[in-house]
């Protein structure tokens, strides 16, 4: 019985250590509409562990691409790359969506990557899609 209690307790723990949560900011499918030829800005942060990135590393795309809207890695606070130098400048755990809409349109907005693994566990793959509505003035 002391062995099967055993074996139970390490599945446990070995099924629960290989799976990362991850949860967005705003975890919702419609972000904050947009105007035509008004700035747009809106922040996603991306929780659950360390996102892999990197000078190359694009944090996802835009659907049409041609619309004004933009996605890009929020940069780290002035204070972090103070101590940082001269190591990357980006937070790869934040998205930015920016940009000046042109046309009244649905923008479909997708951010997507992996997050470090552990000792325990392999990186995992995530990916979000969001909405954005752009209206006329």
């Amino acid at each position: 019985m002391r062995i099967f209690t055993t074996i139970l307790i390490i599945i446990t723990f070995g099924v629960s250590a290989c799976t990362t949560p991850i949860e967005y900011i705003p975890d919702v499918e419609n972000l904050k509409a947009a105007t035509v030829n008004t700035p747009y800005f809106s922040k996603i942060n991306i929780l659950g562990g360390g996102v892999i990135g990197g000078p190359d590393g694009v944090p996802g795309y835009v659907i049409p691409d041609d619309v004004g809207v933009y996605i890009r890695n929020c940069q780290l606070p002035e204070s972090e790359v103070e101590k940082i130098k001269p190591r990357d400048s980006n937070n790869y755990n934040c998205v930015e969506i920016y940009g000046i809409p042109t046309k009244p349109i649905e923008i479909k907005i997708i951010i997507g990557g992996s997050m470090y693994g552990n000792m325990l566990s392999s990186a995992t793959r995530f990916k979000k899609e969001y909405t954005l509505n752009v209206t006329k003035p």
